[in-house]
């Protein structure tokens, strides 16, 4: 299938599926190294580089043609967006990045497994965390140090963000500058919701202010936020979701699903049900529906390798008991009914015109409905991140319509795409103007006090507040904190199913 045949570039799908899986998998063979016990983890790294092999065969006659110019402005445009969003601390680093560095700070500089404290029966304080974005740059680190780390932790996330890309660009037939912009600028009508319910904080001027919170706790981020705030969460998400929109019957869906657990498991349980839709898809064929072709769809190496990996994961999870604290929370229906339709709800039904035959729609409409009722932690953490995959396929559902579309179903799209769009400007011109007031005037009350490690973070501080260094990182190490936030990172590991069975021997140094 050619997508423009005078393009000079023609890519074969398979390639870019094969580095998509190749970024999904190498995090996890250092996670096997080095977390886990030989006798576990060098036979979980032979079932890997067994399941790799076979996803390497998968064939693909589908091309994505692109032009010089697409590749280079796609290129542009993704290492202008990952210098903004903070990621190797280049630019202005918004108040999540304080734990995003300590995290990474404890992966460079403790051992493997990372143990803050032991006595004679072991690790008794250890990082419980979706560690696995970090584990490439971090590996990096412990050669070259910290400035080193952050180079390459800045690279692994352009390579990244090139591949999301280019699913996006390869299930639109686009090319890949356009697949670009539309990751960047895709987004909720969150302007629309600061100027019809006006409150303190946010406002639309001056325009770096965090718009995401115009409703409270409640928040369905737009991707550039998403790179921002939680790139480890979110970039891993949009791959594996790349990977499911333009996957057939053959994708290996436990692998993937598990994939994603290992990285963000919040966005794969917004996954899980469009991944469901996707198997039971399997099962229908030009003779109707057969259940022996559905149970015997999904029986494969890779998937018996996402089971292990899946079961390893929740285990290693497990240890941690923050994510245990769940609940369902009351919404008041007026907020409600704002949120949704400035969220996604209004473009969602937008959609459904050409949708109502697509399951994946209505599970979108009902995620957006439900998501806001449950709450995982302290924060709407759950909100957050479980929408990722929802978005996403908005996101791709506008793509394909805004050439489909006329008349005054195109005009209504675009107009709330382009609201859609001050959202991530916003977050845009805060890296902007705080990297540049930085750079060209740097504090001059800022002391080594200042910039001393800290053991205890406020929330109450705004995103644009003016900083006294350049990167988020107070923190520097998780050892040391007294935050209730600390206890969604660090877990005793005693008397646990991971600790006694799975992982390799600890000391601390």
């Amino acid at each position: 299938m050619n997508i423009a045949k005078s393009s000079p570039f023609p890519i074969s799908a398979s390639l870019l599926f094969r580095l998509a899986w190749l970024y999904l998998l190498l995090p996890l063979f250092l996670f096997a190294l080095w977390w886990l016990r030989l006798q576990v983890g060098i036979p979980l790294i032979l079932l890997l580089a067994l399941a790799m092999v076979s996803l390497w065969r998968a064939p693909s006659h589908v091309r994505l043609e692109m032009s010089a110019g697409g590749v280079l402005g796609g290129s542009l445009l993704g290492i202008a967006w990952v210098l903004l969003s903070g990621v190797g601390g280049y630019a202005f680093q918004n108040w999540d990045h304080h734990w995003r560095n300590a995290v990474f700070h404890d992966l460079i500089d403790y051992s493997w497994p990372v143990c803050y404290a032991a006595t004679g029966r072991g690790c008794v304080q250890m990082l419980v965390y979706y560690i696995g974005y970090w584990l490439p740059a971090a590996w990096v680190g412990k050669r070259g140090g910290w400035e080193m780390a952050n180079a390459a932790l800045f690279l692994w996330t352009w390579v990244g963000v090139l591949l999301a890309a280019a699913l996006v660009a390869l299930r639109l037939r686009w090319p890949l500058w356009k697949a670009m912009f539309l990751l960047i600028f895709f987004s909720g009508m969150d302007a629309l919701g600061v100027l019809l319910f006006p409150q303190a904080y946010p406002t639309l001027w001056p325009p770096i202010q965090h718009l995401e919170i115009w409703a409270g706790s409640l928040q369905y981020s737009s991707f550039t936020t998403a790179l921002f705030w939680v790139f480890n969460q979110a970039l891993p998400a949009w791959i594996g979701l790349g990977l499911l929109v333009n996957g057939d019957e053959k994708l290996p869906l436990l692998l993937l699903w598990a994939l994603m657990f290992f990285f963000a498991p919040l966005p794969a349980l917004g996954m899980l049900p469009f991944l469901v839709v996707q198997w039971l898809e399997a099962g229908r064929s030009a003779r109707g529906f057969s259940w022996k072709r559905l149970l015997f769809s999904q029986l494969t190496l890779p998937n018996l390798v996402g089971f292990l990996i899946g079961m390893i994961t929740f285990s290693y999870f497990s240890i941690n008991t923050a994510a245990q604290n769940r609940a369902f929370q009351a919404i008041p229906p007026l907020l409600l009914l704002r949120f949704f339709l400035l969220e996604g709800g209004a473009l969602w039904m937008l959609l459904g015109k050409s949708r109502l035959g697509d399951p994946r729609w209505w599970l979108v409409g009902i995620l957006l409905l439900l998501l806001p009722f449950y709450k995982v932690g302290s924060a709407n953490d759950f909100v957050m991140r479980a929408s990722i995959p929802s978005l996403f396929f908005l996101m791709i559902w506008s793509g394909e319509e805004l050439f489909r579309a006329t008349g005054w179903r195109r005009a209504l799209l675009v107009l709330i795409l382009g609201i859609g769009m001050l959202t991530p400007l916003y977050e845009i011109n805060r890296s902007i103007y705080r990297s540049l007031s930085f750079y060209l005037s740097p504090p001059k009350n800022a002391t080594a006090q200042d910039l001393e490690p800290i053991r205890h973070l406020t929330l109450d501080m705004l995103p644009e507040a003016d900083p006294a260094s350049l990167v988020a990182d107070r923190i520097r190490s998780l050892v040391n904190v007294e935050d209730k936030l600390s206890r969604n990172f660090l877990a005793n590991p005693q008397k646990t199913f991971f600790y006694r069975f799975l992982m390799r021997e600890k000391r601390v140094w």
